[in-house]
């Protein structure tokens, strides 16, 4: 199985910090976020990686100069990153964003990507960013700080068959231009995270210093 890590995106939220590097090569805990994916993987035995590049692509190449990079000339989209990599890709993938940090039962996934042999897409449960009052009539009865809630987003990790890239588009978004149709089909299934995993995108200062905290706890 291949791995593509998706690292084209210029980081607006977290600028200035990303005005000189591009988000994935931040650092935390001095290591950068993309390596937290790099290790995870192989760790896991996925040894053909593809960085898809565009926004200061140079330095993922001088950092990584034994990895395979597909670079985008201009802005394509999730989706359209995915495709323009095809020429990488021999075999079923992963795909995951390049701002995540994440630990989970990979094996666990793979297995059931194995039983559906169909796209898997992973959830993690939702954590509110704001503190929950919960209320009876008019009567405050307990404050809750960023609890769980019952819901699932998308963590940004999905395993796709070789078969399943011609629903991708030269440009577009996964979110919008893929996953719709893949339900459509019924060919998009869902691995769920469970309690013992972790998962965090980086997307402002405030999550650098949310996953700092997080990984010192784990």
């Amino acid at each position: 199985m291949q791995l593509l890590i998706l690292c084209g995106g210029k980081g607006k939220r977290l600028r200035p910090l990303t005005e000189e590097v591009p988000k994935p090569l931040l650092e935390i805990h001095g290591k950068p976020i993309i390596e937290y994916q790099l290790d995870f993987f192989k760790r896991h035995g996925i040894k053909d990686i593809t960085l898809c590049s565009g926004y200061k692509h140079k330095l993922f190449k001088e950092k990584y100069p034994d990895l395979n990079h597909c670079v985008e000339e201009k802005e394509l989209g999730t989706a359209g990153a995915i495709k323009n990599a095809e020429k990488y890709i021999k075999e079923d993938f992963i795909v995951t964003n390049g701002d995540n940090i994440f630990f989970f039962n990979f094996q666990k996934m793979q297995k059931m990507f194995q039983d559906v042999n169909n796209p898997l897409l992973t959830l993690a449960k939702l954590v509110s960013p704001y503190g929950v009052i919960d209320v009876e009539g008019n009567r405050i009865v307990q404050f809750r700080e960023k609890p769980v809630l019952k819901l699932w987003i998308n963590a940004g990790i999905t395993i796709f068959t070789k078969e399943s890239l011609k629903y991708f588009p030269k440009e577009g978004m996964t979110e919008y231009h893929v996953y719709p149709k893949l339900v459509e089909d019924k060919k998009l299934f869902a691995f769920k995270m469970r309690e013992n995993s972790f998962w965090i995108a980086i997307d402002t200062e405030k999550d650098i210093e949310t996953a700092e905290k997080m990984l010192l706890n784990r």
